[in-house]
């Protein structure tokens, strides 16, 4: 399902843009590099999962559209690495148009055993990763006939999703709103927007995970065997068509979400629904 915010200038097409996607060597990060691959976009897939990161840029390769594809080891609690990451990308590919963040930690649990050390590893990748990303890419993006940022979140950033979710839901819902100001701040520029809302909660692949307080809940300590991207390709799929159409929130589902979904719709007189309508000067 895809919400409207604006009567924007036509169809975002990725075939021969420049796709910068963080977190991209797993999950739906990896699901929507293939899709952006398909479409006829140069990807840079941006991870700290080396192992992950190479694999999934050669699979890139050897879908055979000859594109180019470039692959950069980026830890996103770091300034310097997101500056280098970023500097890399327009140095070996010339620019970016569109990024996709979709990199991402879990914490969750018993409230009262997630300490304040957890949290700050969370938020500085969650949060603060996102925020370090578009902070160094975004006045290249503003200099852009057209240019486009994705922001993903899942459910519980606009509905928690209870007791064991509080931080994870935390940052999610930071990120919502940081998503929403920066489609305002992005649109006299020319930077389209989209916040991108999974349907469910999952813990991130491998080491990305952290369960305080219970053994046995969301499978805590399960092995990943694989990249965690199987059966994405209908998702990334649903955030590509988004990207095409340059809408703002971007959901899975409408059945789950429709009374979240009238705040983003006319139905809504808010701020940041006049200001996506207003017309562009």
């Amino acid at each position: 399902m895809i919400i409207p915010m604006s009567s924007f200038r036509g169809a975002m097409e990725l075939d021969h843009k420049v796709v910068l996607v963080t977190g991209g060597a797993s999950g739906v990060g990896r699901a929507f590099a293939r899709i952006a691959a398909h479409q006829g976009a140069d990807v840079v897939v941006a991870d700290l999962d080396d192992e992950r990161l190479e694999a999934g840029v050669q699979e890139l390769v050897a879908l055979g559209t000859g594109r180019r594809f470039h692959a950069l080891r980026c830890d996103l609690r770091k300034d310097a690495d997101v500056k280098s990451m970023a500097a890399d990308a327009l140095g070996t590919m010339g620019r970016v148009d569109v990024l996709v963040n979709t990199a991402g930690v879990f914490l969750g649990g018993s409230l009262e055993k997630i300490s304040v050390r957890d949290w700050e590893w969370m938020l500085q990748v969650n949060l603060l990763g996102t925020v370090r990303t578009v902070r160094a890419l975004l006045p290249q993006l503003q200099a852009l006939d057209e240019a486009y940022i994705v922001n993903t979140v899942s459910f519980g950033g606009l509905v928690p999703q209870g007791p064991l979710t509080i931080p994870y839901d935390s940052s999610q819902a930071a990120i919502a709103h940081f998503t929403e100001g920066l489609a305002l701040h992005g649109a006299p520029h020319g930077v389209r927007v989209s916040l991108f809302c999974l349907s469910k909660t999952e813990a991130a692949v491998g080491a990305h995970t952290r369960i305080r307080g219970t053994q046995s809940w969301f499978g805590a300590g399960e092995p990943v065997a694989d990249d965690g991207s199987q059966g994405l390709e209908q998702v990334a799929r649903l955030l590509a068509d988004g990207i095409r159409n340059e809408e703002f929130l971007i959901l899975e589902s409408e059945a789950e979400r429709a009374l979240i979904a009238r705040r983003f719709t006319e139905e809504d007189p808010g701020l940041t629904r006049q200001q996506l309508h207003a017309p562009r000067k």
